[in-house]
Formats: structure tokens, C-alpha cells, sequence
């Protein structure tokens, strides 16, 4: 007999395992079986955010006095994310923290330079700082951190792969979860060199589902779930657990090998339970242990560290295929369900890069506020999002309660960045009061970039406080300027030349706003004030109910369909596709629950696989019902196109055209409704180019072309995006920032086959939209997008046609000139 430990470490109960069974093991080429006993990290989803936190560190103490006791010398535990080691150290007595390290020196503690399973909402600056932190502090103790380890998640950017090889990062082991996802290559249990454009890489283990090793009987398990029935059936199993695992483990190994497995090995991740944030289970050796005395002839099962691990398989991968390209992301659209709180999150990651442009001293002048501002925007880009029961139940407290500490995390790292630039603000010399009508202002461009630059700042006054201004450079130079309404007063903007960092002065003082009077000797407007005379007096009110232009654009659009044509002057072609739903008009997608069931808002979720609609699926685009030109002046000229839209209470669109810059301001205003059915909405943003190229990137690194510059076999329906898109062809392109939504979705609005990347250029010709918001998801993710708000994007025309340069353009350009109110 095999006495199985089924109890707590302190203490508990023997399980009797008889040596021999009914079951005959085939031989099977592969020999060896690793066994991954890890706890799949979600900060949330089962529990509040900081119990989960707890938990995960309390596992990592119950493993070591685990490890302590003799029968366990060949116990092995794996964190599978280098925040809950972190939590752990911040409470760890020193001797605690002495065994920790000494374990993990000995592989007997796996570490992961997988910091938190991650969305490609991460600021992979930060976590390469947090990798660099880590790896210098392990290697003070004789540690070489080499393997990361990734479970449930659908992908990794280019950005956070690079993160990695620049701390030395080596093998990263993925267990990638398909609910409504896929692995990439057409198949897993594989394995692949991920190469960036440097050529450096990262050997990557494509591996299963992070709870296989639960399936197959590793951690005995009696209650059947649909894991088990998708891949065991419904077959009965047999009572003895060894058996069991010999049983599951022969059928599992005989697939592998009838479809081409190569290797004498295979990994196979478990936890302590069939759940996430599962902890410690020493039954899992013992069940082990049974297997090898019994059936260890056949094929021998070894729990092992990601350190060992890399250690036994990466002599034999070195033949294994070179890649480069994105792993696109399955649960991208996760982001989408809470569109307000990634609005928010976007903004606070902005301004916490705008503080360290700033200020470089920023790390030694607000080194506990920048820890926690860091810290906040890596739990918000964690992947978890809300509690497992959002749509089952979302009248339940836990999952208003794990909604609110999310979007907490959003709100504490924006209130971090902002108390940071209030400090540098003081510290530059702002007065801190926006009340005079008259005084002097610095301005900063805080880009690399060079050339013209609007520049705004507000007054807080009433309109008869100023209804005009004067700007005046140093100089003495007079700017146009156009004084426009604010919600707390008067805005001021202006045009100016800057430099890259450059810093300027300017005075403002109050002017009267010019009389307004009609011209009666000339014929452009009659006694009612409707200026609709074709005329060449004032040639552009009568144009501007249908169309407005500039220097650089016409646009045309019409009550009823729309924009009907975005025209580059500069390089004399129209943009707009032609056919479908007109550019930038909002369209609504609604899939009706008709499920049945005990919960059929979850049922017709899941029936959709991996699409992200029904095949009942209706789309409404918006219909634009009014055209007002809100503001002209000799800045600019703001157009409202007023509309209304199925699944909304507001929709309007507005544009803000520059007089001198080959820009404009888009904004979609939207005030959405409550439904349970599955919505979406999406504003159409393609656009046409000759020989053009579509470009996007994440993580701040490579320039990728979306369709084509992915891994093959992975998903290119939609991604995320940096700060929005390129269109790149001959003789430059247009730029496309998307300062709110961080989602494009690629094709058509049908329910269709999913076709996985098979690097075809005509995949990178898709139509494109920006995916503002949706509820698609049936367990964590948010079921209620009603709420009111902007989504504010900027085009900007370019000449320049390298992509790595254009993308970096892109960036700066989410940046405008830093405006400082400073004594006279």
C-alpha cells in the first residue's frame, strides 16, 4: 500500500493507495511527464481583490513549511506571478524571506518574471523597472531569474516579450486558457523561439489549459466539471485515484502522440483545487509518488520548478521554429465592458508619463507617491477585471464590490499622477489661480517633436470677463487667438512654432470681442440672419450646413447619411472609404437574449464562442439629424453633427478643424443605455490610402501591422493599441490618436467563421473600426455599459513613411504643450 497525505500541513489524514490495480499502462514514447503545481493568480474574480492578495501570500508560507518536512523533499511550489513574491516579502519575517530564497536558489521554489497576468492595457516601462528591481535583488542572494510563467491569458505584447529579454529572461511557459480564445500555431504542447526585431528571443512553451494537470487526475478530483467532460467524456472513472490518472494519462498521451507529438516529454500544470487562486496540495506528490511505483516503468510523472523545468526540456528544443509577431490577445475586449474606467486609467497613464517627462528627478523627489501610482497601474491592467458571477448575478454585493476596487485602482493611480504634476506645476512657478484676465504663462512642448502646436489654457470667468483675448509672444509678436466657452469659464488658444522641450513665454490680456454687423450693400445674408447666399463676400457660411474646409481638408457631409468625404488637400485624395457606414458615424450592435435557462444572459454569452456576436445580431447606425457649426474664429472651427442612435439617449459627433495645422479634433458624445442583452458599439475609422499599410503598437516597442505581423495561427479580429493607428502609404500617411478607447476591431460587423493569422497582406486591409465599449463576455466582465461621456481622437496628417517613426510621432502626440500661469 501507498499512504497518500490528504490532510493540512500541520496535520491530517493518510489516503491508502494499494500498489497494484486492474489498469494496464501502454509504453509510450513520451517518457516523462512535469508536473507544474502553481496557484493561477487573479486579483479578484473569486474574492476581493486584497483577500486574494492574502491568500496568495499565505500560500506561499504554507509551501515552505511544506518543504521543511522530509517527506516532502520532492514537493514543489510555483508563483506563478512575481507580485504575490513581493506581497509576500513586504510581510515576510526575515527568516522567511531567508528560507524563500534559499528554496528558490535550491529549484525547489519556482520563480516567474510574469509579474501579474497582464492585459496589453500594461505600461511596460513599469514592469520593465519592476523586472529589473526584482532580478538585481534575486541576484544578490545567488538567484538568476531566467523563466516566466503565463496561465489563462489569451496573449502577451511585443512590448512586454521585449520587457523580458532586457532582464535577462529566457523560457516562458504559457497555459493559455481558450474560452472564447485560442493558442496560437494551430496547436499547443508546442514549442517556439519568439524573435523581436533585434533579433534577441525568448523560448516560448506553448503550452494547455493551466488546470490540466487537474483534468488528467494529478490532484484527485471527484466532482466532475466541463473540463473533465470536454476531454475524459462522460465515461465513469475509476474509484482507485491512481488508476484514474493512469487511465486519464494513457488516453491523453496516445492523442498526443497519434497527432505528431515530438518530444519524450510534456508539461501539464495543476493546481490545489479545480479553481483559480487555488492554494498548496501535498496530495498531489503523494498521488505522483503512487504513479511511479505502479506505473512508472511506462512513464514517470515529476514535479518540478519553472527552473528545473527549463533546465530538463531546453536541450532539446533547440531546433524548435523562430517566430516574430504579436500574440494577439483573445480577451482584449475584456477592456470594453468598463469604458469609463479604462477612460480614466488612460488618462492617469498618460499623466504619470507627462510627470516623468517633466520632472527626471521625479523617482527621488516623489519616490512613496510614485510606488503607488505604479502599483495602481499594474493591478488596473491586471486581467481579472470583476468577480466570476458579474452576469450570473450582478445584483449580488461581492460584484459591486470587486467593480468599485477595480476602477480604484484607475482612480488612485490618475489621483497620483495629478498630485505629482501639481507638485511640479508649483514647483515651475504656477500661481495656482486661473482668475485674471490679464497676466503671463510659460508654455512647455513636452515632446520630441518640432513645429506648430495648439495651446490651450482657461480663465475662470464669466463671458463678459473676457470675451476676447490678446496673446503676445516674447518677442512682442501678436498670435491669433480664439476665446471659446469652458465648463469652469473662458478657454484661450493659440498657434505657435516650438521646439522639442522648448519652453516660451506669452502675455494675455482682455479685448473686446469685434462688433458684430451686417454688410447690407452686399448679398450673402438676408433680414432673418441666415447666411445661405451663394457669394464671395463670406464664402464659407452658405458651404457650411454641407461641408467646411481648410488649408488642409474638405469634408462633406449630409443630414441623413452623414460624412460623405474627408478630402486631403495636401496631397490631393480622398480618404474616406467609399460604400458602408460613413466614417466616424457611431453604430450601435445589439444580439437580444433569446436563451433559455436559469440565467440566459450567460448562455447566449458563452453560445458565442468566438465571435462576438449572434448570428441574430442587428446593427443600428447613428442618423445624423443636424449640422451646427458651434465656433469659427481664426484658430479654428468646431462642427456639431447631431444625431441620434438606437441603445443611446445622446450621440453626437464633433469636429474641430485647425486653420493652421493638418489636424483634427474628432469627439463622439455618448449617452448610453441600460440593457442585458449583448451590445456593442463601434465607430467606423477606415481609411483609404494608395499602397497603404495599416500600423498599431503595444507595449511601446515594435510597429506591427495587424493581420500580418502576428504569430501564425492566433486571433486578429481585434487588438489593442498604444495610442491609436497609422496609415502609411506613398508619401506619408495620417495618424489616427485614440486618447480614450484603446480598442480596434478589424472586419466586417457579421457573425462568420473565425479564420486564425495567416500572414496574408490583404489581412491588413480590412475595414477598422474603434471599439468604444461592449458586454460580451459571460463571467467577470461588467454587464451594464450605461453612462455618459467622450471618446476624443485626433488625426493628424504626416509625411513620413517609416512606421517605427510614425508610431513614435503618434506617441508624442498624445501630448500637448504643459502651460504654466505665472506671476507678471
Amino acid at each position: 500500500m501507498i499512504r497518500v497525505f490528504t490532510g493540512p500541513p500541520s496535520g491530517g489524514l493518510f489516503h491508502q493507495f494499494p500498489i497494484h490495480g486492474g489498469f494496464t499502462m501502454k509504453q509510450h514514447a513520451i517518457r516523462t511527464v512535469y508536473a507544474v503545481h502553481h496557484s493561477h493568480t487573479d486579483i479578484g474574480y473569486t474574492d476581493l481583490q486584497e483577500h486574494v492578495i492574502d491568500l496568495q501570500t499565505d500560500y506561499i508560507r504554507s509551501a515552505l513549511r511544506l518543504m521543511q518536512e522530509p517527506e516532502n523533499a520532492q514537493f514543489r511550489w510555483n508563483c506563478e506571478t512575481l507580485y504575490c513574491v513581493e506581497q509576500f516579502f513586504e510581510s515576510a519575517a526575515p527568516e522567511e524571506q531567508r528560507l524563500f530564497l534559499e528554496l528558490a536558489a535550491q529549484g525547489r521554489i519556482g520563480l516567474s518574471a510574469n509579474y501579474l497576468n497582464f492585459t496589453d492595457l500594461l505600461d511596460c516601462g513599469i514592469y520593465s523597472r519592476r523586472l529589473s528591481t526584482w532580478r538585481e535583488r534575486f541576484a544578490d542572494s545567488g538567484i538568476t531569474l531566467r523563466t516566466a510563467m503565463c496561465a489563462d491569458i489569451n496573449g502577451l505584447s511585443m512590448g512586454q516579450r521585449d520587457a523580458m529579454i532586457d532582464n535577462g529572461i529566457e523560457f516562458l511557459y504559457t497555459n493559455i486558457h481558450c474560452h472564447h480564445g485560442m493558442y496560437p500555431l494551430w496547436q499547443n504542447q508546442n514549442a517556439y523561439f519568439w524573435e523581436n526585431a533585434d533579433g534577441r528571443r525568448l523560448l516560448v512553451w506553448n503550452g494547455e489549459h493551466y488546470n490540466l494537470g487537474n483534468v488528467l487526475g494529478l490532484r484527485p478530483n471527484h466532482t466532475v466539471n466541463f473540463m473533465m467532460l470536454d476531454r475524459l467524456g462522460g465515461d465513469p472513472q475509476p474509484q482507485d485515484d491512481v488508476e484514474a490518472l493512469a487511465k486519464n494519462l494513457d488516453d491523453y498521451l496516445t492523442e498526443c502522440e497519434e497527432n505528431g507529438y515530438p518530444y519524450d516529454f510534456i508539461p501539464a500544470s495543476v493546481s490545489g483545487v479545480f479553481s483559480d487562486n487555488a492554494p498548496p496540495e501535498p496530495l498531489i506528490l503523494r498521488t505522483i509518488e503512487g504513479f511511479n511505483q505502479r506505473y512508472g516503468d511506462k512513464v514517470r510523472v515529476r514535479m518540478v520548478s519553472l527552473q528545473e523545468l527549463y533546465g530538463e526540456i531546453v536541450p532539446k528544443l533547440k531546433d524548435a521554429p523562430v517566430y516574430r509577431g504579436d500574440l494577439n490577445d483573445w480577451w482584449a475586449y475584456g477592456v470594453g465592458s468598463t469604458p469609463y474606467a479604462v477612460k480614466h486609467y488612460l488618462g492617469a497613464r498618460r499623466s504619470y508619463e507627462l510627470a516623468r517627462r517633466l520632472d527626471p528627478e521625479l523617482d527621488g523627489k516623489d519616490g512613496a507617491l510614485v510606488r503607488d501610482t505604479e502599483d495602481s497601474l499594474l493591478l488596473y491592467a491586471e486581467h481579472t477585471w470583476g468577480h466570476s458571477a458579474s452576469i450570473t448575478n450582478p445584483y449580488e454585493s461581492m460584484v459591486l464590490d470587486l467593480d468599485m476596487r477595480k476602477n480604484g485602482y484607475a482612480s488612485r493611480a490618475h489621483e497620483g499622477a495629478a498630485r505629482m504634476l501639481g507638485r511640479i506645476a508649483r514647483e515651475q512657478g504656477d500661481i495656482l489661480r486661473y482668475y485674471a484676465t490679464e497676466g503671463r504663462i510659460r508654455v512647455q512642448n513636452p515632446t520630441a517633436l518640432s513645429g506648430p502646436m495648439a495651446v490651450e489654457f482657461y480663465i475662470e470667468t464669466l463671458p463678459a470677463g473676457l470675451p476676447a483675448a490678446v496673446i503676445r509672444a516674447e518677442d512682442g509678436r501678436e498670435l491669433p487667438c480664439q476665446v471659446s466657452p469652458h465648463p469652469r469659464g473662458r478657454r484661450i488658444t493659440f498657434v505657435d512654432d516650438f521646439a522639442p522641450g522648448e519652453w516660451k513665454s506669452y502675455t494675455y490680456h482682455r479685448a473686446e470681442a469685434p462688433a458684430q454687423r451686417l454688410n447690407t450693400r452686399r448679398c450673402y445674408v438676408g433680414a432673418e440672419c441666415v447666411r445661405d447666399v451663394v457669394n464671395d463676400y463670406d464664402p464659407v457660411s452658405y458651404r457650411l450646413p454641407y461641408g467646411f474646409e481648410n488649408h488642409f481638408f474638405r469634408i462633406g457631409y449630409e443630414v441623413g447619411r452623414g460624412l460623405c468625404s474627408l478630402y486631403d488637400k495636401r496631397a490631393g485624395r480622398e480618404l474616406m472609404m467609399r460604400g458602408g457606414v460613413p466614417f466616424f458615424t457611431p453604430v450601435y450592435e445589439r444580439t437580444r437574449v433569446r436563451a433559455e435557462g436559469p440565467c440566459p444572459a450567460e448562455q447566449e454569452r458563452r453560445l458565442l464562442g468566438r465571435n462576438v456576436r449572434g448570428q441574430h445580431a442587428e446593427q443600428f447606425p447613428a442618423v445624423l439629424e443636424e449640422v451646427i457649426c458651434e465656433e469659427r474664429g481664426p484658430v479654428f472651427t468646431t462642427l456639431r453633427l447631431r444625431g441620434s442612435m438606437e441603445g443611446s439617449v445622446h450621440c453626437d459627433v464633433v469636429l474641430k478643424l485647425y486653420e493652421e495645422l493638418p489636424r483634427i479634433d474628432l469627439r463622439v458624445e455618448l449617452g448610453k443605455t441600460l440593457s442585458t442583452d449583448i451590445e456593442s458599439v463601434y465607430v467606423p475609422v477606415t481609411l483609404e490610402l494608395p499602397g497603404h499599410e495599416l500600423w498599431l503598437r503595444k507595449g511601446g516597442r515594435e510597429a506591427m501591422r495587424p493581420g500580418v505581423d502576428q504569430l501564425p495561427g492566433g486571433g486578429m479580429e481585434y487588438s489593442m493599441s498604444d495610442d491609436g493607428l497609422a496609415w502609411l502609404g506613398e508619401g506619408g500617411g495620417v495618424l489616427l490618436a485614440s486618447h480614450d478607447v484603446p480598442l480596434f476591431y478589424f472586419g466586417e460587423l457579421t457573425h462568420h467563421p473565425i479564420r486564425l493569422c495567416e500572414n496574408r497582406p490583404e489581412d491588413n486591409h480590412r475595414s477598422v473600426w474603434s471599439w468604444l465599449m461592449n458586454n460580451i463576455w459571460e463571467t467577470n466582465f461588467k454587464l451594464d455599459l450605461s453612462g455618459f461621456t467622450e471618446y476624443r481622437y485626433t488625426l493628424w496628417l504626416t509625411d513620413e513613411t517609416d512606421p517605427e517613426r510614425a508610431m513614435d510621432a503618434l506617441h508624442e502626440r498624445m501630448f500637448e504643450p504643459v502651460v504654466r500661469i505665472v506671476e507678471d
